[in-house]
């Protein structure tokens, strides 16, 4: 899953190796968190939260098809 949060990532960063995902699993439950640099944040969130809330939902897809729950939160690093 950290392939596609990554893959998603990508154009949208200036350097993706400065991104940091980190992951918590509790049971069937999975809550991604995303460490992006302060000057990349606002491309990543979007216009109106457009961009996030459309990588939360591709990456909703892929967790119901693999049968688990997932979560996004976006952090500055």
């Amino acid at each position: 899953m950290q392939d596609l949060i990554k893959s998603l990532l990508e154009p949208l960063v200036e350097n993706i190796k400065k991104v940091k995902i980190d992951e918590t699993q509790e049971g069937s439950n999975i809550k991604y968190t995303i460490h992006i640099p302060k000057k990349d944040i606002a491309k990543v969130i979007g216009k109106e939260g457009r961009m996030i809330k459309s990588i939360k939902n591709l990456v909703k897809i892929r967790s119901i098809k693999e049968g688990s729950f997932t979560t996004i939160e976006v952090e500055e690093a």
